[in-house]
């Protein structure tokens, strides 16, 4: 299968994106967990599959509370729906 054919997966339950967005707003200890390891982060959150594309990029840096806070509303549609292979918490102009 070529790389293109890939299906990307599908999006997070809107109450593990809630919970996951609360932490990552208000949260230090699980800011820092989610900074060294996604997958881990959404383990203690209740999550039993991670998938890929909940990886910081290399060098990435999370978005700050404020930015997480004032953006939740596309984040939450962000990460509800069919995801690529970007993360959404990667800080970025115009989030």
């Amino acid at each position: 299968m070529a790389q293109d054919d890939n299906i990307p997966p599908a999006g997070l339950h809107p109450r593990l994106v809630r919970k996951l967005l609360d932490n990552l707003e208000s949260n230090d200890g699980f800011r820092a967990l989610f900074q060294e390891s996604p997958e881990k982060a959404l383990r203690s959150i209740g999550y039993t599959d991670p998938w890929a594309c909940m990886t910081l990029s290399s060098g990435a840096k999370l978005a700050s509370p404020e930015q997480i806070r004032t953006q939740r509303n596309k984040l939450e549609d962000m990460m509800v729906g069919i995801q690529g292979q970007l993360c959404p918490f990667d800080t970025q102009e115009g989030l």
